[in-house]
């Protein structure tokens, strides 16, 4: 019965993958909108966030788009930046089960190379995601093909330019340096013939607080972790289990909203999920 279960829940997760690829509304980077800096955030130091197979994954990304630049003296105004997956490159190497795209309709550029394109208007702050339930693991250097287009200033450049005008100034841009990694499900762990399962937490997102369940065959210390994008732990919980289902309750009131993982600790095996907090 446990190994039929858990087929249908690896079905229904493919599943999910495959047909219910919605675009989830992004959101700019409050730190990065108010830095001096342009471009796109996270930087290549920061890097994208690592997934889970089977666990819906969704990396905000915020481009920055000056207003104008300088070369070789001359001014130029952005029209805008274009982001499409290289030719030869399927869906920007992302992990299979993951797309890119923008729930802002302007930034919508048809589909280029076999994948959804997109469109960055100069002297504008706009956002897009990458998201979708990832169904292999492994890592992943992406492949981004950037192009500016541009128009020569005269003077000074409008502060809402025409975003379908100007001409590319050089060859595209590959930007190779982004990477997910993508770990091996691990909701369910057989160790030492005691098996322990991770489920999901509840509410997602979570407010005030949410509950994270488990379960396990044996009577031991477990010790469930808060982690946040950067690796810090948050929150954690050690609990003395009961064979079948244990729960620990974590206050999130005081988090920032974002994305977290959790992990599970049990007799020398870890077990990691992922989780949204979301507070006004």
């Amino acid at each position: 019965m446990k190994k039929i279960y858990f087929t249908i829940i690896s079905i229904v997760a493919c599943l999910t993958s495959v047909f219910a690829q919605t675009v989830p509304t992004c959101s700019l980077d409050p730190v990065f909108i108010s830095s001096n800096k342009v471009g796109v955030w996270p930087d290549s130091a920061t890097n994208f966030l690592s997934g889970t197979v089977g666990v819906p994954y969704e990396q905000k990304i915020t481009v920055k788009v000056p207003k104008d630049t300088v070369s070789s003296g001359l001014l130029f105004c952005f029209n805008r930046f274009e982001l499409t997956t290289p030719t030869g490159i399927t869906n920007y190497n992302l992990p299979p089960g993951l797309m890119i795209g923008s729930s802002t309709a302007a930034l919508a550029n048809g589909t280029v190379n076999g994948a959804p394109s997109l469109k960055f208007p100069g002297n504008a702050n706009n956002c897009a995601s990458i998201y979708g339930t990832p169904t292999v693991a492994g890592s992943y250097t992406l492949a981004l093909q950037v192009a500016p287009f541009l128009t020569p200033g005269f003077g000074s450049c409008p502060s809402n330019p025409n975003v379908n005008g100007g001409s590319a100034l050089a060859a595209p841009q590959i930007l190779d340096y982004y990477i997910i990694n993508i770990s091996a499900a691990t909701g369910v762990i057989d160790y030492e013939n005691d098996k322990m399962t991770l489920g999901n937490n509840y509410p997602n997102p979570a407010t005030s607080s949410t509950a994270i369940k488990f379960y396990v065959e044996g009577e031991n210390e477990a010790t469930v972790m808060l982690y946040n994008t950067l690796g810090e732990v948050v929150a954690m919980q050690t609990i003395k289990t009961v064979v079948g289902e244990n729960a620990v309750i974590f206050n999130t009131s005081t988090l920032a909203s974002g994305t977290y993982v959790y992990s599970l600790k049990y007799k020398g095996a870890v077990a990691t999920k992922r989780m949204t907090v979301l507070n006004n």
